[in-house]
């Protein structure tokens, strides 16, 4: 049995005193004169004179001259390149960071002495955190982190000493340095960060999610807008169950009261607190957002939502910060109990508690407390390779993932059998009693059916499902009553290792088993190394290889290049079959609407593609690409501006039909999308009232000749990649004669992959996706070939799918694909790039792209 990890106080005082001394580094060390910016274009608030991100560094650099309270760091870039900026603001120099890690330390190992710790210094002075404009055009954030850094550098105040006193405040000044400069809510991968923490794709969210890691704030304050009345969290249901949400509750529920009275005092201005005030609609059940990734390190995280995109907002920022801090002073020894009791229940392996009712009679909901506690199992057990594995390049990616994230992580010292299942040393084992079980099961199971919750549940977001394990491709199994395996704590995983298959080759061979293979491949292609790929399977020397394998020819120091260097398993072939295609680069054109997170992907497999306008379509500039691929329906649907004058004729007030100035001549992919415009533009229930009226004056938008175009694009031998909506494209394009259905859902999903396809290669039969309304074929014509079903059984595993244990889309195809001359067709249900999150199926889309091949 695995014993409890203590250390020794001299070992805690190493720690510290190492963290102390990374803190310390000259902030312009990483980078010299790092204040010192060339301005750039940019665009600045509509609303009132925003500061420009350029103007940033010197505002910071002053501070950090001037003011001994301040240190400024650079702690990374962002997508684009830009610098992050890092202020600390504290009174007590190394002193009081050296005290906070030393009972960071010991409340993360030992949180019996941390108590006594606590007991015995009232003066440990707590870290907070406030992160400025996580959407770039939400301006008013990082302005109000500006104006608190001022404040606290240069003025003295009772108010501020308190504050001084006892907290460390740390503020990422610009989460999405890009997105201020462009204008824009994305990064400058088209990435929305405030959806990315528990993917962790992009440097700005990896950074963020580090410095939570290492410092476990007390509060997490991120600034949006605008919402009007101010919405200023906790939540409303569904509440996460991997949260401690009794201990969060108490005191983010006074403190968002105390930021309420703060922005009265200050601004006049009012509040809204989903928690008291709502009944759903504003949940933090997907722990994809900025607050709610740190709740799992104790934090109290919070989402402030501004009521004006102007200088008011502001000022309501800075006066509901305040209004935290000022309540971290008075109560920072009894929210530190709390937090510190999140890290004892783990540690302890201690249950969780229900909301008390004291804090149920707060809400307007019941808040789901039936709902709000589980059973945690024992550990999660990864082995790290071997026949359950696809390759060793995922659990290595996923054990180094946590680690990063602050879980612990162990291996097995000696093999031992689990369920009648042998595993050998170097097992990974991911044990439950650590402090931060919440996150390490978060990122391990497989999710709640949340199908049927209640009826009329509402999730702000997808997704509702996010299991790692099973959307990166990993086979874990869970442990639910603890088992006596020796294991011992490991800092990082171990590296995946190729292997050289001996004897004599013409040729060699490795399979899309993992990301590498596909960046591996990229990379060769762009070297101009002649590259070979099979579309069905084929024997060689008497054995059996897949569809979609890789081949070169025999050049024994490229083949010892990839299994030594990039960590493949390369097979040896006599020669390369007949029938195997030469692969080249294809020129991508992406037609992209909505989150999928596709055009990233496919640039970080090394794929070349670019993002195509309406406008770029109508141009006919398909015809400089070799694939084009679309989640969007087709043909648009555009308002005319020179249909206003005619609705109004036909009865529209005229200041709606002014309104809609801001939606005419833009294209819709569908009425859905056309629907959300107008209740952003004239309301809900002028929506409602004229919706019909004004469709009737809504047309195609495309330009008439879009339609040549695109047959021109296919009768040329253009290939055609259709997810979601963008099926719809086959049928209305008229190159396939198919039916299909569309479900309401956001789920795991069972798939049925058909390995010995070339678009399913590499995958298990038995295997998993991301379903996000999906769509389901219902006829598929003779000449198109399935590649993946959704399971006959009990197919969901975790998510929203209402109804789905009677649902008709069991055993029915979600991916089709055909071959007519030199064009191709891959018809792709399933969201296999959704938010770059579902790692494993971005080989789905390689493999698709790769099957264009002529």
């Amino acid at each position: 049995m695995r014993e409890k990890r203590v250390k020794t106080q001299g070992a805690l005082y190493v720690f510290a005193v190492l963290c102390i001394a990374m803190l310390l580094v000259p902030a312009g060390a990483a980078a010299s004169d790092w204040w010192d910016v060339t301005p750039e274009e940019e665009i600045p608030a509509e609303l009132y004179d925003s500061v420009l991100y350029s103007e940033i560094p010197s505002i910071l650099h002053e501070a950090e001259t001037n003011s001994d309270r301040v240190k400024v760091e650079v702690i990374g870039q962002s997508a684009g390149g830009r610098n992050l900026f890092l202020a600390t603001i504290a009174s007590g120099g190394a002193r009081d960071r050296l005290k906070y890690f030393r009972f960071y330390r010991m409340m993360s190992r030992d949180p019996e002495k941390a108590f006594q710790m606590l007991d015995n210094s009232e003066d440990i002075k707590v870290p907070v955190f406030i992160n400025g404009s996580i959407h770039g055009n939400e301006y008013p954030g990082t302005d109000a982190c500006i104006r608190l850094i001022n404040t606290l550098a240069y003025e003295d105040n009772e108010e501020i000493r308190s504050i001084l006193d006892n907290m460390i405040v740390l503020i990422n000044v610009c989460q999405n340095p890009d997105g201020r400069v462009l204008g824009t809510r994305q990064n400058a991968n088209r990435i929305d960060l405030n959806r990315d923490f528990i993917t962790q794709s992009q440097p700005e969210t990896r950074i963020t999610a580090s410095l939570v890691a290492k410092w476990n704030p007390l509060i997490f304050l991120d600034l949006h807008d605008d919402i009007e009345p101010m919405l200023i969290e906790p939540c409303s249901p569904p509440h996460n169950q991997n949260y401690e949400y009794d201990l969060y509750i108490k005191w983010a529920f006074y403190q968002a009261e105390a930021m309420e009275a703060e922005l009265m005092a200050q601004t006049g201005l009012e509040a809204q607190i989903p928690y008291r005030d709502w009944e759903i609609g504003w949940d933090d059940w997907p722990p994809i957002y900025g607050a709610m990734y740190p709740m799992y390190h104790g934090a109290y995280g919070h989402t402030l939502e501004t009521p004006y995109e102007d200088e008011i907002g502001v000022d309501a920022h800075y006066a509901a910060v305040w209004g935290a801090l000022k309540f971290v002073a008075e109560n920072k020894r009894v929210m530190l109990e709390d937090q510190l009791s999140i890290f004892w229940r783990g540690i302890y392996e201690q249950p969780q508690q229900q909301i008390s009712e004291e804090m149920l009679a707060e809400s307007e909901y019941d808040q789901f407390n039936e709902f709000t506690t589980k059973e945690f199992p024992a550990a999660f057990v990864i082995p790290a390779d071997g026949a359950t594995q696809l390759s060793s390049h995922q659990p290595a990616k996923l054990v180094d993932f946590m680690i990063f994230n602050g879980i612990e992580v162990e291996t097995a010292t000696q093999p031992f059998t689990l369920d009648g299942v042998e595993y050998p040393e170097g097992t990974y084992v991911v044990w439950t009693d650590q402090p931060k079980r919440g996150l390490a099961t978060t990122i391990l199971e497989s999710g709640a059916d949340v199908s049927d919750l209640q009826e009329g549940m509402e999730f702000y977001s997808p997704p509702t499902a996010w299991s790692h394990p099973l959307l990166w491709g990993v086979h874990r199994v869970v442990m639910e009553e603890k088992a006596d395996i020796q294991t011992a704590a490991i800092k990082k995983a171990a590296p995946p290792e190729g292997s050289l298959e001996a004897g004599e080759a013409g040729a060699y061979a490795y399979e899309p088993i993992n990301l590498q293979a596909i960046k591996v491949t990229n990379m060769l292609l762009d070297r101009g190394v002649s590259l070979y790929r099979s579309e069905a399977p084929f024997t060689d020397s008497e054995r059996e290889f897949g569809a979609g394998i890789f081949m070169i020819p025999g050049d024994s120091a490229l083949a010892d290049e990839l299994a030594n260097e990039y960590a493949l398993d390369v097979l040896v072939l006599s020669s390369i079959p007949e029938q195997a295609v030469p692969m080249k680069k294809q020129r991508i054109a992406v037609d992209v609407y909505g989150p999928n997170g596709l055009p990233f992907v496919l640039t970080d497999l090394g794929f070349d593609a670019d993002i195509v306008s309406e406008e770029d379509l109508n141009s006919g500039v398909l015809s400089e690409y070799d694939v084009f691929i679309s989640d969007g329906g087709w043909p648009f649907l555009m308002l005319a501006e020179n249909s206003l004058e005619d609705l109004k004729e036909a009865g529209l007030p005229e200041d709606i039909v002014t309104a809609l100035e801001a939606v005419a001549n833009q294209n819709y992919k569908a009425e859905g999308e056309f629907t959300d415009a107008l209740k952003e533009t004239i309301g809900e229930e002028n929506t409602e009232t004229y919706k019909s009226l004004i469709l009737e004056y809504t047309a195609n938008g495309n330009d008439e000749n879009l339609r040549g175009y695109i047959a021109a694009f296919f009768q040329n031998g253009g290939d055609y990649i259709g997810m979601g909506d963008g099926v719809s494209l086959a049928q209305d394009a008229g190159f396939a004669d198919f039916s299909y259905d569309a479900v309401d859902a956001d789920a795991i999903a069972h798939i049925d992959y058909v390995s010995t396809d070339p678009v399913a290669a590499g995958f298990s039969d038995d295997g998993y996706a991301l379903v996000i309304e999906p769509v389901y074929f219902t006829n598929v014509p003779e000449d198109f070939k399935v590649a993946a079903s959704i399971d006959n059984g009990d197919f969901l595993v975790a998510g929203y799918w209402s109804g789905w244990q009677e649902s008709e889309a069991k055993g029915m195809p979600v991916i089709i694909h055909k071959t007519e001359g030199t064009q191709d067709v891959t018809l792709i249900g399933i969201q296999p790039t959704f938010r770059a999150h579902p790692r494993n199926t971005f080989r789905i889309m390689a493999n698709a792209i790769y099957n264009a091949l002529d």
